[in-house]
């Protein structure tokens, strides 16, 4: 946003189709964490859901504004939502992304800004 009035807000979402998956709250907690140190968020408040019979959804209050995981352990799959109100490139949030995955581990990855 160029506009003076309105805030800067940064949206990417990330799409993770993995060849295997660790279901476990801990594999998922440090890939957010390794995203988080990357990046050099500051967590405010941290809360997690886990599904029956599986997957999870983390999220994370940035000082920031909110980055957000869930996984769908049965499609292999992780999505990430972050949204920044302080600059934090596409390219930033890609290199994060990939380095907090194994890359032998990574199918296929999805990264897009969302625009408004």
């Amino acid at each position: 946003m160029t506009n003076q009035s309105t805030p800067t807000i940064n949206h990417y979402v990330a799409l993770i189709k993995l060849k295997s998956f660790d279901e476990s709250l801990v594999f998922i907690e440090d890939v957010t964490q390794e995203i988080i140190n990357y990046l050099d968020l500051k967590v405010v408040k941290k809360t997690s859901h886990l599904f029956s019979p599986k997957g999870v959804t983390l999220a994370y209050i940035l000082s920031e504004s909110h980055l957000v995981i869930h996984t769908w352990p049965e499609l292999t799959t992780v999505h990430i939502d972050l949204v920044t109100c302080s600059y934090r490139g596409i390219e930033e949030f890609k290199t994060s992304v990939n380095s907090a995955f194994s890359e032998e581990d990574i199918e296929s990855i999805e990264i897009k800004s969302v625009d408004f």
